[in-house]
């Protein structure tokens, strides 16, 4: 971003700790429809049912705001919604509002989908 002229905030070095616990997140997700998957096929459901709806919900391409407000009230709940509230603002060189909150849903989604996909991965292992 510095380089493409993007943004030239020094605040875009604290979103590479963030991007990396995003990115630990969603493959912990990934791993739960691995250790599901009965074959190749199985894969476009993650991105059929959850990421793709997820990216349209969460304000990546348009403002959250024009959604209805029970919808929005929903998507506070989605881990990409957190991602982006964390980062967008540093992109823009200004502090993310609420850190505490989606820094905990992070790693509280993150921490969850890791023992569901430890313990499909071993059932799966085990049949």
């Amino acid at each position: 971003m510095l380089v493409l002229g993007i943004s030239h905030s020094w605040k875009l070095l604290l979103a590479w700790p963030v991007l990396w616990l995003v990115g630990v997140t969603f493959s912990c997700i990934a791993l739960i429809f691995n250790a599901m998957a009965k074959g190749y096929d199985f894969f476009t459901y993650y991105f059929t049912l959850f990421l793709t709806p997820m990216m349209f919900l969460s304000g990546i391409y348009f403002p959250r705001t024009q959604l209805p407000e029970w919808l929005q009230t929903v998507t506070d709940y989605l881990p990409l919604t957190a991602a982006i509230e964390l980062v967008r603002p540093m992109f823009l060189d200004q502090w993310p509002s609420n850190v505490a909150g989606n820094l905990s849903l992070l790693v509280g989604v993150t921490v969850v989908a890791f023992w569901v996909a430890l313990a499909l991965t071993r059932k799966r292992f085990r049949a």
